[in-house]
C-alpha cells in the first residue's frame, strides 16, 4: 500500500503537537546522513522555535543514548533496520547538526519568507538597499505625523477630518484624531485589508468621495420622498372620512401610529402588527369599536392596496436606504484611508523599508508563478520536507506561499507534516484563519495525498479537568440561541473532540467554579478570590511557580497584578512573587513619574509644574503626608521642602550621567523604603542602565525617547519559583499546575472595550455598479439591515469562534487545577462566556459553585521559604567603585549589576588572546572581585570557544570596543563592537544578556543603518546573547 505523503494532524490541547512534529523531524532525519539539511520546520514564534530545537536535540541525544526505547523500535521498523543502527544514525545525526548547526532549519514562518525576499530586492524591483521594518507601531505613528504636517487649513481633507473627530465624539470615541488615525494606519497593515488592496481606489480618491456622497444623499431622498408620500396617502385617505388615531387598534403604536411616523420622517421597516393588517383586516381595529364595518370596508376598497404598495416598496428598497445610511456613517474614514493607504506607501519608498507586515504578500508575488526551483536556487537550499506547527494560526498569504513549495515537493513524493488544533485559533486580529486547516487545505492538496490523524489522548490534565471540558465544550452550540452561529460552533466544538485521559492522570485534578452574584463589585470580587485561590493552593504544599493567572486583557492583567504586590509587602506566609510581561506600564507608577519629574526639572530649573510633581511625591510617598498646601508656594519655597542634600546639591546631581544621578536620588529621597514601589524602581534603573549603555547618558535625550517609548510593560520577576500573570493570548503553549481565573466575563460578539472597532469590508458594486470597491464598515452586534447581511453574519459567526476559543485555550493550560471566578447568569440571552458556563452548569451547582475533585495535598518540604523584596541598596556614585551590592533574605541583587559586569569585561578583551588579560583589568578596576575571578574566566573561556562567537574575536581582524556614534538627530549611540573583516565588510556586534527579545534586532538594525551612512563596505549585524550561547545575525 502506498504511504500518502501529505500528513495532517488535527489535535487537542494537551495532546502532543510539538512531540508529533518532533518526532517526525527526527524520523525524516535519519532516513540518510545529510537529510536534515532537507528538512524545514516552521512555527510562528521565536520561543516556539527555540523551544522545538531544543526538544528535537534533546530527543535525538535520548535516542542516541539508547534511552527513547519506543521511538528507537519504532524507526527500526520504519526504516526495516536494527535498534543499533538507529542509535548509530542519531549519534551521527546529533554531531551533523552540532557541526552544522546553520542547516538545523527549524525557524518562524516569517524568519524564513525574510530570508528568500532577502534575495529577491531585483526581482521585487526595489531600488537600492532596503531594511526590514518591524516595529508597525513606530511606523503607524510617523505616517500620521507626515500626514497631519501635510493638511493644508480649509482643504477638503481638513473639512473630513473635522467632519471625522465629531463623529467620534458624538459616539463617545477617543477625541484625539492622532490616536484614531493610528488605528487606521494599523488596518492597512492587516492581510485582510491587503488582499483586498488592488480593490481599493489609490488615486482620485476626494472624486470617489464625492460621487459616493452624492449616490448616498439620492438614494436616502428618494427613498424617504416615496415613504413619505405613500403614508401620507393612506393617512388622508383614513382621515377624510373623520377617522383618527383613536379608532385604531394599539393607537400611537399600532398601524396608524406607524403611518404617521413615517409621514414625519420616523423610518422604520414594518414590524408584526402592520404585517399582521394586511393578513387580517380585525388586526386594524379594535373588536369593541363601534365604527368597525365602516372601517373595515374602507380599508378593503382602498386603504389596503395602498398600504401594500408601501410595503413592496420597503421590500425592494429598504435595504439600499439601510446600506446608504451606514456608508454614509463612514464616508469620511473611507476617504481617510484612501489618503493613509498612499502615505504608507510613500513612507516604504521615501525610507526604504519593507514593512514585516508585507513579507508573505510579496514573496507570493514571486512565487506565485511556479519558479520553486528557482526560488530554492536563490535561497541556496532545496527543501524536500516542510513541518508546519500551529497550522491553525496560518494566514492566507502565508498558506498560498507553502502550498506552492509543498505542491513541488509532494510531486517528488516527499513527506510534508502539519499538525494544528482550530479550538486553539486565537490570532485572527493577525491574519490567521482556522477556516484554512478546516477546509482549504482539503480542497487545494489532493484528496489521495492526505493522511489525516486525529491525536485524542490528553497527556497534560488530570482526569477531573478533562472530564469537565469533554462535558463543557462538547455540547457547546447548544447553549447559542442564533441557529446560524449555533451550527457553525457546532461543527468545531462536539463530541468527535473529547479526550481520553493518559493513565499517568488518572484520578487527579480539581475544578472549581464560583459564580458571583454581586455585580457592583466585581474587580473586589475578583481579587479576594485571587488571593484566596494562591493560599488554598500553597497551603497544599504547591509553590508560587505551580500557578498560572489567566486573564482577557492588560487592564485585567494590572489590577490582579497591583493586589499581588500589595498582598507581597503586607503578608510574608505566602509567596506572591510573580512574573508578568502584560501587567503594569512603568509609566503609571508614582516613583517613575517622580524621576520623569525631575529629569524635566534638570532640563529647566523654571519649571514650576515638575517641582511642584516632585514635592507631591515625596509628602505623599515618602513622608506619608497629605499637605497639599505647596502649590502655590514659589520654587524657593518649595525646593526648602526637600531633603537638604539634594537642595544643596541641584546642580552637581544634575550633571551627574543619567544612571549615577538615578541611584543618587534613591539615596537622598530615601525611595528604596517605599516597599510598594520597589518592583517599578529596580525596573526602571535597569531601563536606565541599558538606555546608558546603548543611547547615551543624557537626560534630555532620555526625555525624547521616554516620549516615544515610555509605555514599557515591568515584568516583575525573572526567578523560577514565581507565579506567572498572564494574557490568554500569550498563555497559548503553556501549561501550569494550576490556573486561576479571576475574571471570567468576555463577551461572545466583538469586543468593544477599550474603544476596540471591528470593520468589515464589502464591495459596494452591489449598492452601485459603478462602484465596484471595497468600503470600510463599522461591524455592529444590532447587525443593521443592509444589503452586505452575509458579511455582518460572517464576522459574528467569526466572533464567538474567537471567544469560545479563548475560553477553550484558558480551560486547557492546567495539569492540576482550574479555579474560576465567573458572573451568575442573571438574563435568558446567552452574551457572553460566563453565561455559557452558567447554562452549562446550572444543574449541578451547590450554593452557586461547582467543585469537581480535590487538591492532592504534596509534602511540605519542597515548599520553599517566601522572601519578599523589602528593600533596594542604592550607594552613592562616589562610593560605588568600593562598594559591592550585598544579597538581603536569598535575593541576589547583584544579578542587577551582572549585565554590566558582563559588558564592562568585554571591553578590555580585542580579541580572544585577551582573555586573561581582561579578566585581570576587570579586577584592577574593581569591575569583578577577586573570588569571581575564576568564574569570569571560565565563562568567557566557554563563549568564546563557541564557532559561532569565537569568529568575531579574531586576532586577524580590526575590532573596535564600545563605538561611539553621533545620529543625525544628535544622540550618542554606544555600539559594544564593531569588527572589519577583510576590505569590505563590517560586523557590529551587540551583547545581550537574558532572553531573546524581537526589540533587540530593531536596535541592531539601527545601528547598522548608522554604520553605512559612514562606511562604503557591507554592514552586518550581530547579537550575541552570551548567557545562551547563541547568535542572531542580520
Amino acid at each position: 500500500m502506498t504511504r500518502k505523503p501529505f500528513f495532517i494532524y488535527k489535535s487537542s490541547a494537551g495532546s502532543g503537537k510539538t512531540y508529533t512534529l518532533s518526532k517526525n523531524y527526527i524520523r525524516l532525519a535519519l532516513k540518510s546522513k545529510n537529510n536534515y539539511k532537507k528538512i524545514l520546520a516552521v512555527t510562528f514564534t521565536n520561543k516556539a522555535a527555540e523551544e522545538m530545537k531544543s526538544r528535537v536535540l534533546q530527543m535525538i541525544h535520548d535516542i542516541a543514548n539508547g534511552e527513547e526505547k519506543d521511538l528507537i523500535i519504532e524507526f527500526s521498523k520504519f526504516y526495516k533496520v536494527s535498534p543499533e543502527e538507529i542509535i548509530l544514525r542519531s549519534n551521527n545525526l546529533k554531531s551533523k547538526i552540532l557541526h552544522n548547526y546553520s542547516y538545523f532549519s527549524i525557524t518562524t514562518i516569517d524568519t524564513f519568507f525574510y530570508s528568500i525576499i532577502q534575495s529577491f530586492t531585483r526581482d521585487l524591483k526595489f531600488r537600492g538597499k532596503f531594511n526590514i521594518e518591524m516595529d508597525l507601531d513606530f511606523v503607524a505613528n510617523e505616517v500620521v505625523n507626515n500626514f497631519l504636517t501635510t493638511i493644508k487649513k480649509g482643504s477638503y481633507i481638513s473639512r473630513w477630518l473635522t467632519d471625522f473627530s465629531k463623529d467620534k465624539i458624538i459616539n463617545g470615541k477617543d477625541f484625539l484624531i492622532n490616536n484614531e488615525l493610528v488605528k487606521m494606519v494599523k488596518n492597512l497593515f492587516s492581510e485582510e485589508f491587503k488582499s483586498l488592496s488592488n480593490d481599493f481606489p489609490s488615486t482620485d480618491i476626494s472624486k470617489w468621495v464625492d460621487e459616493l456622497k452624492k449616490e448616498i444623499y439620492l438614494v436616502k431622498k428618494n427613498f424617504e420622498k416615496k415613504i413619505k408620500s405613500q403614508s401620507l396617502k393612506i393617512l388622508e385617505l383614513l382621515k377624510k372620512d373623520g377617522y383618527d388615531v383613536n379608532d385604531f387598534k394599539f393607537k400611537e403604536k399600532g398601524v396608524f401610529g406607524y403611518l404617521n411616523n413615517l409621514s414625519i420622517g420616523l423610518i422604520n421597516s414594518p414590524g408584526k402588527r402592520v404585517l399582521s393588517c394586511i393578513e387580517d383586516n380585525s388586526n386594524w381595529i379594535n373588536k369593541t369599536n363601534q365604527k368597525k364595518e365602516e372601517i373595515i370596508s374602507l380599508i378593503e376598497r382602498s386603504v389596503k392596496s395602498e398600504l401594500l404598495i408601501l410595503i413592496q416598496f420597503f421590500d425592494d428598497e429598504f435595504l439600499k436606504y439601510n446600506t446608504a445610511i451606514e456608508l454614509r456613517n463612514n464616508i469620511y474614514s473611507f476617504g481617510i484611508t484612501g489618503i493613509l493607504k498612499n502615505q504608507v506607501r510613500k513612507y516604504r519608498d521615501e525610507n526604504e523599508v519593507i514593512l514585516i507586515s508585507d513579507i508573505s504578500e510579496l514573496l507570493y508575488e514571486v512565487i506565485r508563478d511556479d519558479n520553486i526551483p528557482f526560488v530554492f536556487e536563490k535561497v541556496g537550499n532545496t527543501f524536500k520536507n516542510f513541518l508546519i506547527d500551529e497550522f491553525q494560526d496560518t494566514s492566507h498569504y502565508q498558506w498560498k506561499n507553502f502550498k506552492s513549495l509543498i505542491e513541488e515537493s509532494l510531486a517528488s513524493g516527499d513527506e510534508n507534516i502539519i499538525v494544528g488544533d482550530i479550538k486553539q485559533s486565537i490570532y485572527r486580529w493577525r491574519g490567521s484563519d482556522s477556516d484554512i486547516m478546516e477546509n482549504v487545505v482539503s480542497s487545494d492538496i489532493e484528496n489521495d495525498l492526505q493522511n489525516i490523524t486525529h491525536l485524542n489522548t490528553n497527556w497534560r490534565s488530570g482526569e477531573k479537568i478533562i472530564s469537565f471540558n469533554n462535558m463543557i465544550f462538547s455540547s457547546l452550540n447548544r447553549y447559542i440561541n442564533q441557529n446560524i452561529i449555533s451550527d457553525h460552533i457546532g461543527k468545531i466544538y462536539n463530541k468527535s473532540l473529547v479526550q481520553k485521559t493518559s493513565d499517568k492522570m488518572r484520578n487527579k485534578g480539581y475544578v472549581e467554579i464560583v459564580f458571583e452574584e454581586n455585580k457592583e463589585d466585581k474587580i473586589n470580587a475578583a481579587k479576594k478570590y485571587t488571593i484566596e485561590s494562591i493560599k488554598k493552593i500553597q497551603d497544599n504544599g504547591y509553590n508560587a511557580g505551580d500557578i498560572g493567572i489567566i486573564v482577557r486583557d492588560n487592564k485585567d492583567a494590572k489590577i490582579i497584578a497591583e493586589v499581588l504586590i500589595e498582598e507581597s509587602v503586607n503578608n510574608s506566609k505566602y509567596n506572591y512573587n510573580h512574573v508578568s510581561a502584560d501587567a503594569l506600564e512603568m509609566k503609571t507608577a508614582p516613583i517613575v513619574g517622580f524621576f520623569i519629574s525631575i529629569f524635566n526639572y534638570f532640563s529647566n530649573f523654571r519649571d514650576r509644574l515638575a517641582l511642584s510633581e516632585i514635592v507631591h511625591f515625596y509628602y505623599i510617598h515618602v513622608l506619608n503626608s497629605d499637605n497639599s498646601d505647596h502649590y502655590s508656594l514659589s520654587n524657593e519655597e518649595k525646593l526648602n521642602l526637600l531633603p537638604t542634600q539634594f537642595k544643596n546639591n541641584l546642580f552637581s546631581i544634575s550633571r551627574l550621567p543619567i544612571y549615577d544621578m538615578v541611584e543618587e536620588l534613591i539615596r537622598i529621597f530615601k525611595l528604596q523604603k517605599i516597599k510598594n514601589q520597589l518592583p517599578f524602581l529596580q525596573a526602571f534603573t535597569d531601563l536606565i542602565l541599558e538606555y546608558k549603555q546603548s543611547k547615551g547618558k543624557e537626560i534630555t535625550s532620555f526625555l525624547d525617547w521616554w516620549e516615544k517609548n515610555g509605555n514599557k510593560k515591568l515584568s516583575l520577576s525573572s526567578q523560577n519559583n514565581a507565579i506567572q500573570l498572564i494574557t490568554i493570548h500569550k498563555s497559548k503553549g503553556l501549561e501550569f499546575n494550576f490556573v486561576i481565573m479571576p475574571f471570567f466575563n468576555w463577551t461572545l460578539d466583538n469586543d468593544s472595550r477599550g474603544g476596540k472597532e471591528k470593520l468589515i469590508w464589502v464591495n459596494l458594486n452591489s449598492f452601485n455598479k459603478k462602484f465596484d470597491f471595497f468600503y470600510p464598515l463599522k461591524y455592529k452586534s444590532s447587525h443593521p439591515k443592509t444589503l452586505f447581511e452575509s458579511s455582518y453574519i460572517n464576522e459574528r459567526k467569526k466572533a464567538y469562534e474567537d471567544n469560545l476559543n479563548l475560553m477553550y485555550v484558558s480551560f486547557t493550560r492546567p495539569k492540576l487545577g482550574l479555579l474560576i471566578n465567573a458572573e451568575k447568569m442573571i438574563r435568558e440571552d446567552i452574551k457572553n462566556v460566563s453565561d455559557v458556563l452558567y447554562s452549562s452548569l446550572k444543574d449541578n451547582l451547590k450554593d452557586n459553585s461547582f467543585i469537581s475533585g480535590k487538591i492532592i495535598n504534596v509534602n511540605n518540604s519542597h515548599f520553599k521559604k517566601v522572601y519578599h523584596l523589602n528593600n533596594y541598596p542604592s550607594y552613592s556614585w562616589r562610593d560605588r567603585i568600593r562598594i559591592r551590592t550585598s544579597s538581603e533574605k536569598g535575593i541576589d541583587f547583584d544579578n542587577i549589576n551582572r549585565g554590566k559586569k558582563i559588558h564592562d569585561i568585554l571591553y578590555f578583551i580585542n580579541n580572544y588572546n585577551d582573555l586573561n588579560k581582561g579578566i585581570e583589568i576587570a579586577e584592577s578596576k574593581n569591575i569583578i572581585e577577586k573570588k569571581e575571578k575564576k568564574f569570569y574566566k571560565n565563562f568567557f573561556y566557554n563563549l568564546l570557544h563557541i564557532k559561532n562567537i569565537r569568529k568575531f574575536f579574531s586576532p586577524k581582524d580590526t575590532s573596535f570596543n564600545e563605538v561611539e556614534i553621533l545620529s543625525k538627530n544628535g544622540d550618542i549611540y554606544r555600539l559594544d563592537r564593531v569588527v572589519e573583516m577583510g576590505d569590505n565588510l563590517i560586523y557590529v556586534i551587540d551583547y545581550k544578556t537574558g532572553e531573546i527579545r524581537d526589540s533587540y534586532l530593531k536596535q541592531i538594525d539601527n545601528y547598522k543603518k548608522m554604520l553605512s551612512e559612514i562606511y562604503l563596505k557591507e554592514i552586518k549585524g550581530v547579537i550575541i546573547y552570551v548567557d545562551l550561547n547563541q547568535t542572531i545575525e542580520i
